[in-house]
């Protein structure tokens, strides 16, 4: 009877520790700041900076392991190898022919047609909430170029615009993040 119980304990610790192990699991490395990180998951792994022709984005991303363990701690299909991606926040920026000259950037500047240049967004799994309020106050600023493979640093602020969705009237801000600015 005693036995019994050991290895019943001793399974129970293995499980346990297998979950604690499941990378799918750990937390993010690094976290956004602000009230909307009350309503909504802001943690992140790494963030990236992405230059088009008329619009530049800062992009926070959560890469998240496939395989690993299932939800009800069995071991995954070993076929499921490599990684998703969720991107919490997304801050772009649209800019006409005036191009990006460095400086603070005012994500609420509106374009010709009457549009709000900046935009936030979200993309996560199993979460419908994408898109988010206007901004209604709000800055982005790089320290250095956005030149391709660059690490550069900079810092953002935002506040959306008071409504009914979850967002509405929250902040999101970092006064320090370090990105990578894709090729």
């Amino acid at each position: 009877m005693k036995r019994a119980g050991l290895l019943l304990v001793l399974a129970a610790v293995i499980v346990a520790s297998a979950c604690n192990n499941d990378p799918s699991k750990q937390p993010p490395k690094y976290r956004l700041e602000g009230s909307l990180g009350s309503v909504m998951e802001l943690g992140y792994d790494e963030a990236r900076v992405l230059v088009a022709p008329t619009d530049v984005s800062l992009l926070f991303v959560r890469i998240k392991p496939l395989g690993g363990f299932s939800e009800d701690g069995g071991v995954a299909d070993p076929e499921m190898q490599g990684t998703s991606e969720d991107y919490p926040l997304r801050v772009g920026y649209r800019f006409d022919l005036e191009g990006l000259d460095g400086g603070r950037i005012d994500l609420t500047v509106l374009d010709g047609n009457g549009n709000q240049r900046g935009v936030a967004s979200r993309t996560v799994q199993n979460d419908p909430r994408n898109v988010l309020p206007p901004i209604a106050r709000g800055t982005l600023f790089f320290k250095e170029p956005l030149l391709p493979n660059a690490v550069v640093h900079g810092d953002f602020h935002i506040t959306f615009e008071n409504g009914v969705e979850a967002a509405s009237g929250r902040t999101a801000f970092s006064t320090a993040f370090t990105a990578r600015v894709q090729p």
